[in-house]
C-alpha cells in the first residue's frame, strides 16, 4: 500500500470584531462563510484580538488606541471601521456587508500585511490572569509587556502602573506576549521593587473588564461551568470598551436572575462566544455569584419576554 504524504495545509488568516454590534458581527460571519475560495488567502473568523484584520466600531476608544500602536508603513494588523468613513476605499465596510466589498478588503489586507501569524498557543491572557489571581497565597501578579511593568494587587483590587491608565496604556495590556509573574509572601523584595516603579494606583475593574472581553477568545474560564447559573452583583464598570449593547443586555438580565452561560446567550439573543466573554470579564472583576442551575430555575421563574 503506498504511503500518502500529509497534505500541506494553509493556515487561514483571522478576522475579528471589536465594539461592533452583535447583529453586525453575525452578518459579517455569515458573509465570510460565503467567500470560501474567492479570496487570495483563506480567512476564518475568530474571537479576541489575535487577528490579521479587526473590524471595529469607529467611535470605540479601545480600537482607536490599538490602531495608534500600529505602524502606518508596516502594520501587523489592519483595523477597518464598520459603517465609518475613511479615505481608503479598500478599508471601508458597511453593514449589511456585501461580499464583493469584503473580498476587496481582505485581498487588500493580504497585500499589505506580513505573512499570517501562527495561532496563539496555550491559555488566553484572561485565563492566565484569572488563575494567577486565584492561586493560593498570592500577594501580587506582575504584568510585563514591552518596557512597561504593572502590578495587580488582589487585596486592594488595584492595578499599579507607571503612567495614567488611559486607552493607550490599556491597549499595551492586550499586546501579544504579555508575561505574568505570580508573587507570594516570600517575593517581598520583588513586590516592593514593582511598587516603587509603578506610582499610579488604579481600581482594577476597568482594565480587567477590557482584558476579559477582548482576550477570552469566546472560551469560558475553567473555573466557570456551563451547568452553573451566574448572577451579577452590580453593573460593571465597562471602562475603555464602553457599554456595548450586548454587555448592557447581559447586565440587565443577570441583575434580575441567575442564568447559565447557555441561557444567557439564548435569552439575550447573542452568540455563545459573546456571552462567554461577558461572563469571563465579570468573573475576572469578581462580580459573579454562582448557584446550581436547578436552584436558579426554581427560584427565578423569569422568562425572557418578561425582561424586554
Amino acid at each position: 500500500m503506498p504511503v500518502l504524504s500529509p497534505k500541506n495545509t494553509v493556515q487561514p488568516r483571522r478576522l475579528a470584531c471589536l465594539g461592533v454590534d452583535w447583529r453586525a458581527e453575525r452578518s459579517l460571519k455569515a458573509t465570510l462563510a460565503l467567500l470560501d475560495g474567492r479570496t487570495r488567502e483563506p480567512w476564518a473568523f475568530g474571537e479576541g484580538l489575535a487577528a490579521d484584520v479587526v473590524i471595529y466600531e469607529p467611535g470605540n476608544p479601545l480600537a482607536q488606541a490599538l490602531q495608534r500602536r500600529e505602524s502606518p508603513s508596516s502594520p501587523r494588523q489592519l483595523f477597518v471601521p464598520c459603517d465609518g468613513e475613511t479615505a481608503d476605499a479598500q478599508r471601508r465596510l458597511r453593514h449589511p456587508f456585501g461580499a464583493s466589498r469584503l473580498i476587496r478588503c481582505l485581498d487588500h489586507a493580504s497585500e499589505v500585511l506580513p505573512a499570517p501569524r501562527r495561532e496563539p498557543v496555550g491559555d488566553s491572557l484572561c485565563q492566565r490572569i484569572d488563575e494567577a489571581l486565584h492561586s493560593p497565597g498570592v500577594r501580587g501578579v506582575a504584568l510585563l509587556t514591552g518596557e512597561r511593568r504593572g502590578l495587580l494587587l488582589p487585596a486592594e483590587a488595584a492595578l499599579r502602573w507607571p503612567l495614567p491608565l488611559d486607552g493607550d496604556e490599556i491597549a499595551r495590556l492586550l499586546a501579544p506576549g504579555v508575561e505574568i509573574q505570580l508573587l507570594r509572601a516570600d517575593d517581598y523584595a520583588a513586590l516592593r521593587k514593582l511598587q516603587a516603579i509603578t506610582p499610579q494606583q488604579h481600581a482594577w475593574e476597568a482594565p480587567l473588564w477590557t482584558i476579559g472581553v477582548a482576550t477570552s477568545g469566546g472560551r469560558l474560564l475553567r473555573r466557570l461551568s456551563e451547568a452553573r447559573a451566574y448572577g451579577l452583583r452590580r453593573r460593571p464598570d465597562f471602562g475603555t470598551v464602553g457599554g456595548r449593547k450586548s454587555d448592557l443586555r447581559c447586565s440587565a438580565l443577570l441583575l434580575q436572575a441567575p442564568m447559565t452561560p447557555g441561557q444567557l446567550a439564548s435569552t439575550a439573543g447573542i452568540p455563545p462566544a459573546v456571552a462567554n466573554n461577558f461572563l469571563n470579564a465579570a468573573a475576572l472583576c469578581e462580580l459573579l455569584d454562582g448557584v446550581p442551575a436547578e436552584l436558579a430555575a426554581r427560584e427565578s421563574g423569569v422568562r425572557s419576554g418578561e425582561l424586554f
